[in-house]
């Protein structure tokens, strides 16, 4: 019997962190694993951050692609992470530009605020990340794993590619 690959997810925040729990847990659309908050674009990786990795894990990196100011830090990361032998893959999935774009682009919303009912985009963050039925919303909305984190970024971003069909469940 073949041997379940790791993942291991890190997403910018709490909102990224909520959707990929519910396309995990609630859609089954993507791998499942573990998910860490860490901005791969703002952050650098270190030997202590990635040490409880197990070895053969498969990395996601999950990030916005609407500031570009940082493409320094995100290379590092891609490549110091390509670099340790107990990481079997890197896998970069670019969110155009950010994940409410990726969540309009996915379903059948003209805005964010649709899914959870919000009255602004503030409040569409918290009631996102407090939404207990949050699949089943998305599903109302008509939500599409195929058009999710489908496009590459159409700036600098495109050297990283696009990867997430790797973690998707059809």
């Amino acid at each position: 019997m073949k041997k379940e690959s790791i993942y291991h997810y890190y997403v910018e925040g709490d909102d990224e962190k909520s959707v990929l729990d519910a396309l995990k847990r609630d859609l089954g659309c993507v791998k499942s694993g573990k998910v860490d908050k860490f901005n791969v674009v703002q952050n650098r990786f270190t030997i202590a951050r990635i040490r409880p990795l197990k070895s053969g894990t498969i990395v996601v990196l999950i990030y916005d692609t609407d500031i570009t100011n940082n493409m320094e830090i995100i290379k590092y990361n891609v490549e110091f992470l390509k670099m340790q032998k107990g990481i079997k893959d890197v896998i970069c999935v670019p969110q155009v530009k950010n994940l409410e774009d990726e969540l309009v682009n996915a379903c059948n919303i003209k805005s964010v605020e649709e899914i959870t009912k919000s009255a602004s985009k503030k409040e569409y963050k918290s009631d996102i990340n407090n939404c207990s039925n949050l699949g089943a919303r998305l599903n109302k909305c008509h939500f599409d794993i195929s058009k999710f984190w489908s496009r590459i970024p159409q700036n600098e971003f495109c050297e990283f590619g696009n990867d997430a069909e790797k973690i998707k469940n059809y």
